[in-house]
């Protein structure tokens, strides 16, 4: 079954005319990593949206799609902050994910994209 990762890269080769193996040339992957990242059964590698973010030159509302894809099919994430704050914040967050209401959630996602900004 392909994931929504999947989808979007499946979208992206389509609409460049590419088969996988043009996109897993480019992306300096085999081709049999890019199939198993898209029906889910490897999970993206740490950079591996911003890659194709980068090699393929996307738009920011694709890019976004692409970005929240990626991290929808990760099972866990590497965070390494740089201070002490940051890393109290990221175990304290990393402790209390799964017990933050949607609400909340959506208060630290707020957040966040105003630092994108």
């Amino acid at each position: 079954m392909i994931t929504e990762l999947g989808k979007e890269l499946r979208k992206i080769r389509i609409d460049r005319d590419e088969r996988l193996l043009d996109m897993a040339t480019r992306l300096d992957k085999s081709a049999a990593f890019v199939s198993a990242v898209e029906v889910g059964k490897k999970t993206p590698p740490s950079g591996f949206e911003e890659a194709v973010i980068t090699i393929y030159g996307l738009a920011a509302d694709v890019a976004s799609r692409l970005r929240s894809a990626s991290d929808r099919a990760r099972k866990a994430f590497i965070i390494e902050p740089n201070s002490t704050l940051g890393k109290d914040t990221a175990g304290l967050l990393a402790r209390q994910m799964n017990n933050l209401s949607a609400d909340e959630l959506n208060e630290i996602q707020n957040i966040l994209n105003r630092k994108k900004e």
